[in-house]
């Protein structure tokens, strides 16, 4: 509320991770430089950590990482970047499912405490990377589960009639939107740069 302290990472740049070993905490583990990645706090205090970009401008990650205070943790995800995504059955979590490789993503947390992480720029189900996707995921602190959009990257979004909630609506793919959610428990979604009903660009629709 008045001071900063530097708590972790380095005073330098371009900083390569540390990954250490897979769901083990250590104080040499660390993320390493990145940016436009996804951030949350969960019901615990614990700060997660998912993707972003390099300094290759057109590569990203889809590692996941967890800050519990004192020790990064190499949770989830590969440890090389640009991999595919590995989408499994939508709707059905299992210890496979990962979201692929991506930066600029955007994030909420619900009132149960589970993440949920929408589109980006990166890697869908194929590899190949760089491209805007419209995939929806959560994460309940196990595993991962496609719940929404698709895994095929450039998708137009599905709008229906304004005001009118529908199972086949679905925003398009998209990068750099905002979120932010309500005491009831509602997402809101809006902008960002992706595509619309047809074609790309700057966005403002907004979502519910």
């Amino acid at each position: 509320g008045s001071t900063w302290t530097w708590v972790g990472g380095s005073d330098g740049h371009g900083q390569a991770a540390v990954y250490g070993t897979q769901g083990v905490p250590a104080a040499g583990n660390d993320p390493g430089a990145r940016y436009g990645a996804a951030s949350w706090v969960d019901a615990s205090g614990n700060t997660w950590l998912f993707g972003g970009g390099t300094q290759i401008e057109s590569q990203a990650l889809g590692d996941l990482w967890k800050w519990d205070g004192t020790n990064w943790t190499w949770v989830n995800g590969a440890n090389v970047p640009d991999q595919p995504g590995v989408y499994g059955t939508k709707g059905v979590p299992a210890p496979g499912n990962r979201p692929g490789a991506r930066r600029n993503a955007v994030t909420w947390v619900d009132a149960g405490g589970r993440l949920w992480l929408f589109g980006g720029r990166g890697t869908p189900s194929y590899p190949s990377g760089n491209k805007m996707l419209n995939d929806l995921w959560t994460w309940d602190g196990t595993s991962w589960t496609w719940v929404g959009g698709s895994d095929v990257a450039f998708q137009p979004g599905v709008y229906g009639t304004k005001g009118t909630a529908s199972p086949t609506n679905a925003p398009g793919a998209r990068f750099w939107a905002t979120t932010c959610s309500g005491p009831d428990g509602r997402v809101w979604l809006h902008g960002g740069f992706g595509i619309g009903a047809a074609t790309g660009g700057q966005l403002n629709d907004l979502w519910s």
